[in-house]
């Protein structure tokens, strides 16, 4: 970890991070805090939020995880890792101009050529920061565009905190049941719990469900390197409020129905639109909202979230909507219930 925040008190063990998801959605396991009481007020399986959701509007990130991690081979026989940063871009199938990272850069060069599986081909042609570079890619097979080649041969982009290499079966479960645009390079991680057996429960209960779309960008594996706060810049993330959310947001907020979050990304959206003020409206746009105590929230009454790094923008998200003492009581039950911890691991409720 670079930095961690003084606020945090608990220290989650290496051995905590989850490597795998739960064997079945539902059966993750999910922790639920109520801000008012301040206390803990249950501890179970996930399929029990129905109980605690009902009537709510639930706002649900319905972005899909584009398959952009591909191992290629260097002239000589060295292998790199490349991900392919193509989020926020899913009209873009037939472009041969792309922009990789490229893991190890070291003696990289313009004018290098990358083999790709498939019969593919990379030539290297602007360095760029970071290990990042742009290149031109070259099909594998006539009329095959870039895009339809890398979900043929691409691996799940897991989190660098996943120390293992990406499985035929994370093309799945790195996934929610509701994925529909492909344009992100991360999972909005606090949808994976659900099933559509879950959703249609929560229905049934009174709740509604509505979606939006944040394509979740490389600044998700970003950590705050340093306590001044108000330095940290977040990657601008491309989203959108389609007309039947905006009205749902809005029936909601005369009426005082309580508005579940599914997610920091869903937060990021909806708050970065009230932000222009009430009514919403449908908006396209992108946002680079940090959000860090002390915050005022507008849109949100409920968050689900998983368990975050102690050096990600995500647990201060968390901590600006619970505060640090419940955040800390949280993390602390989570860790003696044997919950499972970032991406793959467990969820936490906050009323």
């Amino acid at each position: 970890m670079n930095w961690i925040p003084p606020e945090l008190q608990v220290t989650i063990p290496s051995e905590r991070i989850a490597q795998y998801p739960a064997r079945e959605r539902g059966a993750s396991r999910l922790l639920v805090l109520d801000r008012a009481e301040g206390r803990i007020v249950h501890v179970g399986i996930f399929r029990d939020i129905v109980q605690f959701t009902a009537g709510d509007l639930i706002v649900l990130n319905d972005t899909k995880v584009i398959p952009a991690r591909v191992e290629g081979r260097r002239p000589g026989g060295g292998f790199v890792e490349l991900l392919f940063l193509v989020e926020g871009n899913a009209e873009a199938d037939e472009t041969d101009e792309v922009e990789t990272l490229i893991r190890p850069s070291r003696r990289l060069r313009p004018g290098l050529r990358i083999q790709l599986p498939g019969g593919a081909s990379l030539e290297l042609t602007v360095r760029c920061s970071g290990g990042r570079w742009r290149g031109s890619w070259k099909e594998a097979a006539a009329g095959e565009g870039f895009r339809s080649w890398l979900d043929r041969v691409g691996a799940s982009p897991l989190p660098p905190y996943i120390r293992r290499r990406p499985e035929p079966s994370d093309r799945e479960r790195y996934q929610t049941v509701f994925a529909h645009w492909p344009e992100s390079l991360a999972a909005p991680t606090a949808g994976l719990h659900f099933t559509p057996e879950i959703l249609d429960a929560m229905t049934e209960r009174g709740s509604s469900i509505v979606r939006m779309t944040l394509a979740v960008g490389l600044g998700t594996f970003q950590p705050i390197r340093d306590g001044d706060l108000t330095g940290h810049r977040m990657e601008s993330e491309r989203y959108r409020i389609p007309s039947e959310t905006a009205g749902a947001m809005n029936s909601a907020q005369t009426s005082g129905r309580p508005v579940t979050a599914v997610g920091t990304t869903v937060v990021r959206a909806l708050e970065s639109t009230a932000a222009e003020g009430w009514p919403l409206k449908p908006r396209q746009g992108n946002t680079d909202l940090f959000i860090f105590p002390p915050y005022r929230f507008r849109a949100v009454d409920r968050l689900l979230t998983n368990f975050h790094r102690p050096d990600s923008t995500l647990i201060q998200l968390v901590a600006a909507f619970a505060g640090w003492e419940l955040v800390n009581l949280s993390y602390r039950t989570a860790l003696e219930a044997g919950f499972g911890f970032y991406s793959y691991g467990d969820a936490m409720l906050i009323l």
